[in-house]
């Protein structure tokens, strides 16, 4: 399953003063942190990043100071409006590819010990740490959704399987969600007020782990998300933004409905940076797409969109991709 994430060029910063002084840096605080969900975690490093950095004014269309209730106090924070056609033009003039809207929706499964009493994480029973999680998302730019834990689930998944990190009932587990990646979690409460944090991903065939000790459920959160960003980043972004030209074939085509919502399904592709109709027949549409990347990187994207299936070709003289639309 893929997800539209909107508003990632958009970001707020907590400010400790309004003062003109400190704005600029709050500025380069928020694109630094818009840019971490734009662009592969290595690319960060880069001289055209620092570059974007020093001066980050420039890149600004629109800034206001807002305040929050975050459960405490009200804070002040600084939210700005970045212009996504500057900095889309800036990261490609140093050969550096950005992630559009379009990405994997990621599941999670989360179980919480707290007070020697240990449960499995419900959004509507647990407020603060729902609020938590989708924060720590929204920061690192992951679409996240989670299970109903309803009977079936309960059935299926314990929470010693999330103990022990059981990857096959993990994955049976996840199987009717239909998504390709799932993050599962366990949360411990210490007695000192930190949080132990243990996450496993498994995106199609392969899993991670990692963990680490945080002050508070927002450290461990983003220590989640962006883990998670960082692995996806490295198999769904480019490492470089020169194009390859492609044709792709869609068979089955039964209306111009169909024609249609194929078509806009291309157009919205993050790898997709030219599309061209060549022609339509009684049941199928040809394109040539101008994509980022490679040949792999628009497979990869397209089977997590689960929006097009591959099909076997059957023109021997055709040697482009093969795709049907899903029903």
């Amino acid at each position: 399953m893929a997800a539209e994430i909107k508003g990632l060029y958009r970001m707020d910063v907590a400010v400790q003063s309004k003062d003109e002084s400190t704005r600029n840096e709050d500025i380069r605080r928020a694109l630094e942190m818009v840019l971490r969900r734009l662009v592969r975690t290595d690319a960060m490093q880069s001289k055209a990043i620092r570059a974007m950095l020093e001066k980050p004014d420039q890149f600004v269309l629109q800034y206001e100071y807002i305040t929050k209730a975050t459960g405490g106090a009200p804070l002040n924070y600084l939210s700005v409006d970045f212009d996504p056609p500057r900095i889309k033009k800036t990261l490609r003039g140093a050969n550096i590819s950005s992630w559009g809207e379009q990405r994997p929706e990621v599941l999670v499964w989360l179980s919480i010990e707290d007070n020697a009493q240990e449960s499995m994480f419900v959004a509507d029973q647990m407020p603060e740490i729902d609020q938590a999680l989708r924060a720590a998302a929204e920061e690192s730019g992951v679409p996240v959704t989670l299970p109903l834990w309803d009977l079936t689930d309960q059935q299926s998944l314990s929470l010693d399987d999330l103990a022990t990190g059981n990857g096959e009932r993990i994955r049976q587990a996840s199987a009717r969600y239909e998504t390709d990646v799932v993050l599962a979690g366990r949360l411990s409460h210490k007695p000192e007020g930190t949080w132990d944090a243990t996450w496993r991903l498994y995106l199609q065939n392969t899993d991670e782990t990692w963990q680490g000790n945080f002050s508070d459920l927002s450290g461990a959160f983003q220590s989640a998300t962006s883990g998670v960003y960082t692995r996806l980043a490295e198999r769904f972004i480019p490492r470089t933004t020169q194009e390859t030209t492609l044709e792709l074939k869609i068979v089955g085509l039964s209306s111009l409905d169909a024609i249609d919502r194929a078509t806009t399904y291309l157009s919205r592709l993050s790898q997709v940076e030219k599309l061209e109709w060549l022609g339509v027949d009684a049941d199928h549409a040809l394109f040539k797409l101008s994509v980022l990347g490679d040949r792999k990187s628009l497979e990869e994207a397209l089977a997590l969109g689960r929006v097009l299936r591959p099909v076997a070709n059957e023109d021997r003289h055709f040697s482009g991709l093969t795709y049907q639309l899903a029903e």
